[in-house]
């Protein structure tokens, strides 16, 4: 059963004056495992699930449908919160807002809205354009009424530092907290200077994404950063290790050694519970 009280729980780390990594979750599994390691939340990256759903890039190719039945089957299988990548909310404000009832129904303890100009454009000669700050800004205040929890938390996402610099970043920061968002999501600031200054401009939580300035969770905690999220390399880590191995069997025959705790594995996958039911119901 997908729990309702992740939502509030999110909200508490944001505020509880720590700076938190979140795990990458792009299935069931990566969740349980992520929560197994000790993770407080996790984020379903659209990127992450575009490449694992449909083996395709991160361009809105994938359907709000599929990203709904994917957080839906995730929710269902952890016990810590997930935010969920909804790109720019799949359209216009009207499409927030049937994005926002689908995810926060499947079970997303937070929904982080761009403002990126989704998808691109013909004949447009960069990959990010930004829409307007009062159509974006319109486009997080529908997010925020359409929640049918209050403890959903509606994360308003820019990555336009790297386009219209610091001054246009919050600007567009701002004017997303006074729709109601819940934390703005800044990404690919470089510099320690700019996030320094971020939470003087501030009175709602701040989560950093792919943060390179390798500034430590505890510097980050006492400027008033919620959530760094490095990036997603565990998942490359991963299917490079997948692709290592199929290699190693195409080319010797054998996988070789690895060191694989299957017993981890088989309690993650709940297999000692499907063994005791089929002993209890399905003995003849």
């Amino acid at each position: 059963m997908i729990s309702t009280n992740l939502s509030t729980r999110l909200r508490e780390l944001l505020i509880d004056g720590n700076c938190y990594n979140p795990a990458t979750i792009f299935n069931p599994l990566s969740a349980r495992l992520a929560g197994d390691v000790g993770f407080k939340l996790g984020i379903i990256p659209g990127k992450i699930v575009a490449l694992d759903y449909l083996s395709e890039p991160d361009l809105m190719l994938l359907t709000l449908s599929e990203l709904t039945d994917t957080v839906r089957r995730i929710a269902k299988n952890t016990e810590i919160p997930l935010i969920v990548d909804a790109d720019n909310g799949y359209g216009n404000a009207l499409n927030v807002k049937r994005a926002v009832e689908s995810l926060e129904d499947a079970g997303a303890s937070g929904i982080s809205i761009e403002d990126t100009d989704l998808p691109i454009k013909f004949g447009a000669l960069k990959k990010s354009d930004f829409l307007d700050i009062k159509e974006a800004s319109k486009k997080i205040k529908m997010a925020v009424d359409s929640r049918e929890n209050t403890s959903t938390c509606i994360i308003a996402r820019t990555g336009c530092y790297a386009y219209t610099g610091f001054q246009d970043m919050i600007e567009r920061g701002k004017a997303y907290e006074s729709e109601g968002a819940d934390a703005i999501f800044y990404v690919n600031i470089d510099t320690r200077n700019h996030i320094y200054e971020i939470s003087n401009h501030h009175k709602v939580p701040i989560i950093l994404g792919n943060n390179s300035t390798e500034m430590s969770l505890d510097e980050l905690a006492d400027l008033g950063i919620s959530i760094s999220l490095p990036g997603h390399k565990a998942y490359f880590i991963a299917m490079q290790a997948y692709k290592d191995a199929m290699q190693r069997l195409f080319e010797t025959g054998n996988f070789g050694d690895y060191n694989i705790d299957m017993d981890k594995l088989s309690e993650l996958s709940n297999e000692e519970i499907y063994s005791n039911l089929i002993d209890k119901y399905m003995k003849g």
